[in-house]
C-alpha cells in the first residue's frame, strides 16, 4: 500500500487560478501561491490513481489561521474523507496557542470527526518547537493520542542573510528552520518532558541528515556543558531523535535525499510523501518514477514496505484498502 503523509487540500476560493504559481513580488520577495488544484477533489484522486497512492493524508495551511478557519476546514476535511473513506484520511488544523476553544476544536476533529493527528508548522505562532508555552498544547495532544505533523514555516524569521537575487531564501531557509526545529524537540526537552508524543517532521527535516553527525560530535565534546543551564534531558539525545518520523516531500524525486537520510533514520521511521500540489502537481508519472526508485533500494522488502505506507498504516491506525 502507498500512503502520501503530505498531501495539501484546501476548500476552493473565488478568483483563484487552477495551478501553483512562483514568481517574485514587485517588493523583490520570492512567492508561491496555490491555486485551486487543491481544492479540487477529482483532481487529488486522478494524480493519486496515476502515480499508484493509495491513501493520502490531507493538510491544509496554518499561516494566518483563526479558530474559525480551522473548524471551516477541519468540516471540509472530513466531508472529503467521508465521501472517500478509503482513500483520504486528514490531519487537524490547529490553534496550538488558541487556549481551551482552540483545545475543544483539536477534541472535536479527533474524536468526532476522525482526524488522525495535528497539523501544524515548525514555528506555532512564530514560537520555535521547545518554548514552554508550548506545554500545555503538547500535553492536550498527549490525552489525544494522535501525532502532531510538523511542517515547515513557509517564511520563517532570522534567516536575512539569504535575502539573494535568486532563489537562495526560499530553497535554503525553510529547510535549515525544520533542521533546527528537529534537534529542539530531542535537546530542548520536549520529548523528554512529552515521552509519549509522536512527531512526524516533513521534508525529511531539512538537512538533519547532513549534521546529525555533528550535533553527535559536539554533544560528546561538550558534555556537561552542552546545556548552558541545566540539561533539560536525561537520556542520550539520540533516544529522542530515534522516536520521530520523517516525510519524504519537498525534493520532487528526491532518491538521493532518501539515501542520505537512511544513514541516520530507520527505514521504519521514514515516510513517503508528495508535497502534492507544490510538487509533481502535472507530473503523476515522475511521481510513480519516485515510487519505483524507493522500490529499488537495496533494502529488505518489509523496509520499503514500511517506507512507502506501512509505518503510516500503523501510526495513524489506517484501514488497508
Amino acid at each position: 500500500m502507498i500512503v502520501d503523509l503530505e498531501h495539501h487540500y484546501r476548500p476552493a476560493r473565488d478568483g483563484v487560478g487552477g495551478a501553483v504559481e512562483r514568481g517574485w513580488t514587485d517588493e523583490g520577495q520570492f512567492r508561491y501561491a496555490r491555486g485551486n488544484s487543491a481544492s479540487d477533489v477529482d483532481r487529488h484522486l486522478w494524480f493519486m490513481d496515476e502515480a499508484g497512492i493509495d491513501i493520502s493524508v490531507l493538510s491544509g495551511q496554518f499561516g494566518g489561521a483563526t479558530l474559525d478557519k480551522c473548524k471551516n476546514w477541519n468540516d471540509a476535511c472530513a466531508r472529503v474523507v467521508g465521501d472517500h473513506p478509503k482513500r483520504f484520511a486528514g490531519f487537524a488544523s490547529v490553534l496550538p496557542l488558541g487556549g481551551d476553544a482552540a483545545f475543544d476544536e483539536m477534541d472535536r476533529a479527533v474524536n468526532q470527526l476522525g482526524m488522525k493527528g495535528v497539523h501544524i508548522s515548525a514555528r506555532p505562532g512564530g514560537l520555535f518547537l521547545d518554548a514552554k508555552e508550548l506545554w500545555p498544547f503538547y500535553e492536550k495532544v498527549s490525552e489525544l493520542g494522535v501525532p502532531i505533523d510538523v511542517h515547515v514555516e513557509t517564511n520563517p524569521d532570522g534567516y536575512d542573510g539569504f535575502d539573494a537575487p535568486w532563489v537562495l531564501g526560499y530553497v535554503l531557509a525553510r529547510e535549515l528552520d525544520i533542521t533546527g526545529a528537529t534537534f529542539r524537540l530531542c535537546l530542548g526537552g520536549v520529548l523528554e518532558d512529552f515521552p509519549e508524543l509522536r512527531f512526524i517532521v516533513t521534508h525529511f527535516g531539512g538537512a538533519v541528515s547532513a549534521l546529525k553527525d555533528r550535533m553527535d560530535l559536539y554533544v560528546e565534546l561538550c558534555g556537561d556543558a552542552s546545556y548552558r543551564d541545566e540539561a533539560l534531558t536525561s537520556r542520550p539525545w539520540n533516544e529522542y531523535f530515534d522516536k520521530l518520523y520523517f516525510n519524504m516531500a519537498g525534493r520532487g524525486r528526491g532518491i538521493a535525499t532518501v539515501n542520505s537520510a537512511l544513514t541516520c533514520i530507520s527505514p521504519h521511521k521514514l515516510m513517503f510523501a508528495t508535497d502534492w500540489p507544490p510538487n509533481f502537481e502535472n507530473e503523476p508519472q515522475d511521481c510513480k518514477g519516485f515510487i519505483a526508485d524507493i522500490r529499488a533500494l537495496d533494502l529488505p522488502g518489509d523496509e520499503i514496505d514500511a517506507m512507502l505506507g506501512g509505518a503510516a498504516v500503523a501510526l495513524l491506525g489506517l484501514e488497508p484498502g
